[in-house]
């Protein structure tokens, strides 16, 4: 019926083609769909929550006002009301003019009512005198506070009503998307159905002469070079008949040529290699260079090897050992941190590279060689460069303001301005508190930002083990004594010196115990221990706490990590990464083993005969 494989093609594929567009169609409808839906909740909803939270937020600043002029600072208490004031009323107003909701206007001319109330009220409690403070005291509880309440509730009622919009939408947006799908899941059985059905009707008309040819070449393969299909139809299976006898004829006059042959695959091959814009290098078992794309050869001034003068290639001292594993007959080396990069100088510029070693075997699994490909990661190492020279400067500008607000209060508490009454000491207490906690934060901060960019400079000295031990000791007895903590210390005789910068090793000791201290409960135990190993001193401080769930373990050392569930939740989740990143500096490791309910054990180990290591001049703290 139809004269050309296209026709039947194009008659065949119609139906699919029809449907293809209907499904696209049909997801651009409701990706808009759904996508207006979600504009709806972030540009109205969404602005009603962020103002009732705002209106929260200053309502409570001005109620603390409040409490400011009942303890005598009348002054700062009105200076925090009017500023905060101010706030409210702003949020007040973004709330007044994005009502959408049925039952939010009325909520939101409540709130107006009650906040005008509010100030009322707070102009007659700041026109009291400040003396004595009875009168303030109970025209508070009794009216002002009373407002605050009815404020709050009204911004919690709007809050709620917004909340409670968007997850409605958000469940109808869940149920359109699953309709889509089911829809669309529908649609593609459906198109399967009729590609089968077109597939039957096809397969006689287009797969017999198909499977001629096929025939026709395995016996080519074969070396029975005088193979002819015939060529039964007019189409453009026809062609390809007299194509495959046109090949197999030019195949037999070239038989004896299987050189033109192999260089065209070889062309092929190192066509492919070039089209790479990052460095591509192909070795074989031997180390010998065989394809280097022009990226390779000008960066890494690596050259292909001649055929009559195959000499190993030998590579950069960053790559030798992942190309020296993966040709020894180990698995590919794929690196996916930044850590991991290696700086190349590109046409006058350092760039950074992520190097691959990548196995190339053949179809029994035996090794052909290796793949080398230096991934450009110079735009991902900028932006990460970025963000810790971002920390750096904002830890450095938050740590002198710190020091100076911890100094005024140190003045304070000592009554070198004048006396202070009990609450005042009591704020004074909880400030300086937080301010250590802050100025603790910056610290590990700044601690982090110079390992993470190579500027930490260890002193490292030999020192006595079991005086490690000893001085950890001593600084954590206090602390042990007061938590009811008993402290145990299990040593070897005889321990060697390690190699160390004792100041940092007091830091991973003190953070160790710090930790242990913060999840063992009054009555537990801790154990500190040093073991002699081989080339080595293995330091272990162990607790009889709570204890680490083991899918939490393998994230116990990264950055900003806490265990989910955990009673005590003070710190940044810093010490452990910094602690891990120091005894990588000293050429050591460091791990973990917990139980939930008995205990956590972290393990380090430090060189132990300085003389077997090789001292590097950052090492010793020389730039």
């Amino acid at each position: 019926m139809f004269k050309t494989l296209r026709t039947k093609l194009l008659v065949g594929l119609t139906p699919l083609l029809a449907i293809m567009i209907g499904l696209g169609l049909w997801a651009v409808f409701m990706l808009d769909h759904l996508g207006g839906r979600i504009d709806v909740i972030l540009r109205e909803n969404y602005e009603s929550v962020l103002a009732a939270e705002g209106m929260k937020e200053a309502l409570e600043r001005m109620d603390s006002a409040s409490l400011f002029a009942l303890s005598g600072q009348d002054r700062r208490a009105q200076s925090q009301f009017r500023e905060y004031r101010s706030m409210f009323q702003k949020n007040l107003q973004k709330e007044q003019s994005n009502v959408t909701l049925k039952g939010e206007k009325e909520l939101a001319d409540r709130l107006a009512t009650l906040f005008q109330t509010y100030l009322k009220r707070s102009e007659v409690f700041y026109a009291l005198p400040m003396e004595p403070t009875e009168r303030r005291s109970q025209f508070y509880f009794a009216e002002l506070f009373r407002t605050f309440s009815a404020i709050k509730h009204t911004a919690d009622q709007v809050l709620e009503l917004n909340q409670t919009y968007m997850m409605r939408e958000n469940l109808r947006a869940r149920v359109a998307a699953e309709r889509s799908r089911q829809v669309m899941i529908v649609a593609l059985l459906g198109s399967a159905v009729i590609a089968a059905l077109i597939a039957l009707k096809l397969s006689r008309s287009i797969l017999e002469p198909i499977r001629a040819v096929t025939i026709g070449a395995r016996d080519l393969a074969r070396g029975h070079l005088d193979q002819v299909v015939p060529a039964t139809t007019r189409d453009e299976l026809g062609e390809l008949a007299q194509a495959f006898n046109t090949m197999a004829r030019t195949i037999r006059e070239f038989r004896q040529a299987g050189t033109a042959r192999l260089l065209r695959a070889q062309k092929t091959a190192q066509a492919t290699i070039d089209s790479f814009p990052d460095p591509v290098v192909v070795v074989d078992t031997d180390g010998v260079v065989e394809r280097a794309n022009p990226a390779a050869r000008r960066i890494l001034g690596v050259i292909p090897a001649e055929p009559e003068s195959p000499i190993p290639w030998t590579p950069p001292s960053q790559l030798k050992a992942a190309l020296d594993e993966v040709l020894s007959g180990r698995d590919g080396d794929v690196p996916a941190g930044l850590e991991h990069a290696v700086i190349f100088r590109d046409d006058g510029q350092e760039r950074y590279f992520l190097p691959r070693v990548l196995p190339i075997r053949g179809e029994q699994g035996e090794s052909l060689g290796a793949a080398l490909v230096l991934s450009d990661v110079t735009k991902f190492r900028l932006v990460d460069q970025l963000k810790s020279d971002m920390v750096s400067t904002v830890s450095h500008e938050l740590k002198t303001p710190l020091t100076s607000v911890q100094m005024a209060i140190h003045l304070l508490l000592e009554e070198v301005v004048g006396p202070l009454t009990s609450k005042q000491v009591e704020l004074l207490v909880a400030a300086r508190q937080d301010s250590d906690r802050l100025l603790a934060m910056v610290n590990d901060l700044l601690d982090l930002t110079r390992i993470e960019q190579g500027r930490l400079r260890l002193n490292l000295s030999p020192i006595k083990a079991d005086e490690l031990v000893a001085e950890a000791a001593e600084r954590s007895a206090s602390k042990l004594r007061d938590a009811g903590i008993e402290l145990e210390i299990d040593e070897d005789k005889d321990l060697p010196l390690v190699l160390a910068d004792r100041e940092r090793m007091e830091h991973v000791f003190d953070n160790l115990i710090d930790n242990a201290l913060q999840y063992t409960d009054r009555g537990g135990r801790l154990r500190l221990t040093a073991r002699t190993g081989e080339d080595m001193v293995h330091f272990t401080v162990e607790d009889t706490g709570e204890g680490i769930a083991p899918e939490q373990l393998t994230r116990i050392f990264e950055k900003f990590y806490r265990v989910p569930g955990a009673r005590h939740r003070e710190g940044t989740g810093l010490g452990l990464s910094i602690v891990q990143e120091i005894i990588v500096a000293h050429g050591g490791q460091i791990s973990t083993a917990s139980h939930p309910g008995l205990g956590t054990t972290f393990t380090f180990t430090l060189p132990a005969d300085p003389r077997k290591f090789g001292l590097s001049d950052h090492a010793n703290g020389k730039p």
